[in-house]
């Protein structure tokens, strides 16, 4: 029933902020990580049969946590759910505020956190980064 209406997470949690190798760490417990380089994006991915995730570096610090995880993904009532659960790993639901919707993409905000979540649409993937307001 999980699959169709998440009640709990099964990917690892990996806080924003942390050292890059705290974050490989954990991602390791699943799998050898594959590096990518994508211009100045450095990033280190798993895939597994549950679940495919990657973490983004950016001076020795995890700035972001990308996530293709199926919970919820055959009713749109499981992608909300699953929404909500992620959401409040990286804060206080009620601290997180979706400001802008392009067709494609939920980007939400969390002014405490300073956390930035983006929902990707059509290919249910969801990243969350590092937020500082300028």
């Amino acid at each position: 029933m999980n699959i169709i209406f998440p009640k709990k997470l099964y990917t690892p949690v990996i806080p924003l902020g942390i050292s890059i190798k705290e974050g490989l760490e954990i991602l390791s417990t699943f799998g050898a990580p594959e590096i990518e380089k994508t211009g100045d994006d450095m990033s280190f991915r798993i895939n597994t049969p549950e679940f495919d995730m990657a973490i983004y570096e950016e001076n020795a610090f995890v700035k972001s946590v990308w996530y293709d995880d199926p919970l919820g993904r055959i009713w749109k009532v499981g992608k909300k759910r699953k929404i909500s659960l992620y959401l409040e790993r990286y804060g206080n639901k009620e601290d997180w505020e979706l400001r802008m919707n392009n067709g494609w993409m939920d980007y939400y905000f969390n002014e405490k956190s300073k956390a930035a979540m983006v929902y990707g649409i059509h290919n249910d993937v969801i990243r969350f980064n590092v937020w500082q307001r300028t």
